[in-house]
């Protein structure tokens, strides 16, 4: 009994572990296309250059949105954002306040279908978030009024429909999303925000143009190796991922992890590729 209790224990470790990797990978690819068209801001050992570091007017405000295990929070509060979020679930809230690496951010419980801001935040990101919400276009509406004029939402979420199977259901996915999926999602969404945007007819007036009031800067995949890996147990052997061997303490397992790793990183610096596991937007607020 002792054995298999260290053996579950060792594997949630390393499966934290393995999700922390991802999870970090994929907050480096956001911060890329964030960054992306302020090249000065990508310099420094936390992402800023030190004559400016200290610059009140250069440090954005991030808020996360479904914060989890905070993982986000440290990599952008790393790279010189100031940070808060928040987090449906009270325990991870705990967590994350427990952690030593956190400390004075403000996180709060909060379930972003009941909640509207004040436009004050440079990037608000949800990742991962409204494929488990029913009412999406209401949770990317209410995302929407915490960005600022200027600003950008992140969103990420499960790409491909064709995808869809026992893997989402468990983990209460409601959906996967396409890229025409995602966007049309996000334009009615940021229409509901701005009446003006629709006629009384449910159409865009013609002399309104979506352009003045926002951009999608970024609709891209990500994980392109994850998606193979899905696909194959998923949709042809039917079968669930062996975790076992994926979070295992063996060579071949450490190895496996460290070459997704370096895939991950790889891809990151290629900025996006025809498939991936998961679809990455950024919309800018233009007002």
């Amino acid at each position: 009994m002792k054995a298999d209790k260290d053996l579950g224990s060792q594997q949630h470790h390393l499966a934290t572990t393995d999700y922390d990797l991802r999870i970090t990978n994929l907050a480096g690819f956001i911060y890329s296309k964030l960054v992306g068209r302020h090249p000065e801001l990508n310099s420094g050992s936390n992402g800023m250059p030190k004559q400016v570091r200290h610059d009140v007017r250069l440090k954005p405000k991030l808020l996360d949105v479904g914060a989890g295990n905070g993982l986000f929070l440290k990599f952008f509060k790393n790279k010189g954002f100031e940070v808060a979020g928040y987090e449906l679930e009270m325990e991870l809230v705990e967590n994350i306040k427990k952690d030593p690496r956190l400390k004075e951010i403000d996180v709060r419980q909060g379930d972003i279908t009941k909640m509207t801001g004040n436009e004050t935040y440079d990037v608000v990101i949800a990742s991962d978030v409204i494929e488990h919400i029913s009412e999406d276009k209401k949770a990317l509406q209410n995302l929407w009024s915490f960005v600022k004029p200027g600003g950008r939402l992140v969103i990420t979420v499960p790409a491909h429909l064709h995808l869809y199977g026992k893997r989402d259901k468990a983990w209460g996915h409601y959906r996967r999303y396409d890229k025409s999926v995602l966007k049309k999602r996000i334009i009615e969404s940021i229409s509901r925000r701005h009446p003006e945007l629709v006629s009384g007819s449910g159409e865009m007036p013609k002399q309104v143009r979506h352009d003045e009031y926002y951009e999608i800067e970024t609709l891209t995949f990500w994980n392109i190796v994850g998606y193979f890996i899905y696909f194959l147990y998923e949709k042809i052997l039917h079968k669930q991922i062996n975790e076992e061997m994926r979070y295992s303490k063996s060579f071949i397992s450490k190895f496996v992890r460290a070459v997704l790793d370096s895939i991950l990183k790889i891809e990151n610096m290629i900025g996006g590729l025809p498939l991936g596991l998961t679809l990455v937007a950024v919309v800018k607020k233009v007002k």
